[in-house]
């Protein structure tokens, strides 16, 4: 077996350190910056051009860089991606002539005539190398490298040059976009933020003190603005009810439905609505509305505080949990109907149920439940979880929401989550 290192070929160590100079830089004008100061370095370049035609007409051009001296070489200070508008747009005269086919060129002779664009500052140079740079298949770029003196370039040196700017180009393009992109994500993020404190700004912004109950709430959000929502509606005859929901999915989407049900639920419409009603009216009107796929499981429950019961329904939302007071704890089963936004004639059932003072009624969201251990089993949290959670209290409602926060973080072990998750808990008084 033979092997041959190229280790002490200069042109290969040339490139080499080129290579894994820019692999750490993540700035494409310090790309720009490092193969210019090489170019200066070999004391043959003794001026720069780089041309782009991107996003122009046929035939125009700007140019992006000129530096037609040593120091400017070293130096290279222009930003063409700043700069890019304020960069004047030219035709014609010799860079015209060159980007017309997509091929490599070598000028020699330079006329004596003032070219229109370049004037006389080709003057002092003997040779001119051009070379096309390509992104997405066309040159939308040229290098054009001056000397002053000595031969042209060489077949194989026009050959290897013509690889080597492209190389540096691909790497200045794909920092460029990694830049925009990000500056983007930077953008959404603020976006994001922003629409999380929107949809916060949605929920109410204290408990309410209704007549005959005692209310805790918890809403937890993911690290995306989500759907989940909870209210509280003060209805006739001192009755209330309480509305949980969730949109499916995450993102400005979801809070902007979130946003709608609201609107829908604080209308005049549904203040005589019983919790079955209220559910088909919210069907109805989102169903009338493009939700791109999306749907919203809900459960309203309508406390009559002189019956002491609960009349509820339920579209597609988990079952709440009814804890007693006494460690035991029951689902609420029943009344159960399709998410809302499925189909547009859906109609909703109703149950009762009595209630004690005592009793707490425990409302959640799937962020719960669906709440995954570490790996690599990432086991759901469950509803046989949370019971046993809701059992470990007393069933006050502060004591539901701390209960239940200590078994969450015992099961995942994280302070993050990837869901919102809301927990409101509501105790008839004693």
């Amino acid at each position: 077996m033979e092997i041959r290192d190229y280790a002490d070929n200069p042109e290969v160590r040339e490139t080499l350190d080129l290579i894994r100079q820019v692999s750490g830089v993540s700035d494409p004008q310090e790309v720009q910056r490092i193969f210019s100061m090489r170019l200066a370095s070999t004391h043959v370049v003794a001026g720069y051009l780089a041309v782009s035609v991107r996003g122009l007409k046929p035939g125009e051009y700007k140019i992006t860089r000129m530096m037609l001296d040593q120091d400017g070489l070293r130096r290279n200070r222009v930003d063409p991606w700043r700069d890019w508008n304020n960069l004047p747009t030219h035709r014609g005269g010799l860079i015209g002539e060159i980007i017309r086919t997509e091929s490599p060129k070598v000028i020699t002779g330079f006329a004596n005539d003032s070219d229109p664009v370049l004037g006389d500052r080709l003057k002092p140079f003997k040779f001119m190398a051009a070379y096309p740079l390509f992104d997405e298949g066309r040159a939308l770029n040229w290098s054009m490298f001056l000397r002053a003196e000595g031969p042209g370039p060489s077949d194989e040196q026009v050959d290897e040059m013509l690889m080597r700017g492209n190389m540096i180009g691909r790497i200045t393009k794909n920092l460029v976009v990694a830049q925009e992109v990000e500056a983007l994500n930077r953008r959404l993020a603020g976006q994001l933020d922003e629409i999380a404190r929107l949809q916060r700004s949605l929920l109410p912004d204290r408990v309410p003190r209704l007549r005959g109950l005692e209310i805790a709430t918890s809403y937890l959000t993911s690290n995306e603005a989500g759907g989940d929502y909870y209210d509280f509606l003060a209805l006739p005859d001192d009755r209330s009810a309480v509305v949980i929901a969730d949109v499916a999915g995450h993102g400005a989407g979801a809070a902007t439905v979130m946003a709608m049900v609201r609107t829908l639920l604080h209308g005049r419409e549904t203040v005589d609505m019983g919790p079955a009603d209220m559910l088909a009216y919210l069907n109805a009107r989102l169903s009338e509305r493009s939700m791109e796929g999306r749907f919203v499981t809900a459960f309203i429950a309508e406390f009559d505080k002189r019956r002491r019961t609960v009349r509820y329904a339920n579209a597609g939302h988990n079952r709440p949990m009814r804890h007693a007071g006494t460690g035991v704890v029951d689902t609420i089963d029943g009344a159960a109907g399709l998410p809302l936004g499925v189909i547009e004639e859906e109609r909703y059932e109703e149950a009762t149920i009595e209630v004690a003072p005592g009793h707490t009624m425990v409302l959640y969201t799937d962020g719960i439940t669906e709440a995954k251990g570490p790996a690599p089993e990432r086991e759901m949290f469950g509803e046989v979880r949370l019971v046993d959670t809701l059992r470990a209290c007393t069933g006050a409602p502060a004591c539901v929401i701390e209960s239940v926060h200590e078994g969450l973080y015992a099961h995942t072990r994280e302070l993050s989550r990837s869901d919102d998750q809301t927990i409101v808990a509501v105790r008839v008084a004693e």
